[in-house]
C-alpha cells in the first residue's frame, strides 16, 4: 500500500512540473517522474501477483471462494 501511494504522490509531483512549463517544450524532470513512478506501479502489481498466486494470499478461503461459482 505505501509503494502505491507513493507512486500516486510521485505522479502528483510530475503533473504539477508539467502544469508549470510550457506545453510546446518537453518537461524533462516531469518525463523522469512519470517514468520512475511507472517503474514502481508495474514492481508494485508484480509484487501483489506474487503474493496472490505464489504465496496464496487471499480474503476468503478456497471453499468461499468456491461458492462464488455455483
Amino acid at each position: 500500500m505505501g509503494l502505491n501511494l507513493t507512486v500516486v504522490g510521485l505522479f502528483l509531483i510530475g503533473f504539477a512540473v508539467r502544469a508549470t512549463g510550457s506545453y510546446e517544450e518537453l518537461s524533462t524532470p516531469g518525463l523522469i517522474l512519470s517514468l520512475v513512478a511507472l517503474a514502481l506501479l508495474g514492481f508494485s502489481g508484480w509484487l501483489g501477483g506474487w503474493l496472490a498466486y505464489h504465496y496464496g494470499v487471499r480474503v476468503a478461503d478456497e471453499a468461499t471462494q468456491a461458492e462464488g461459482f455455483h
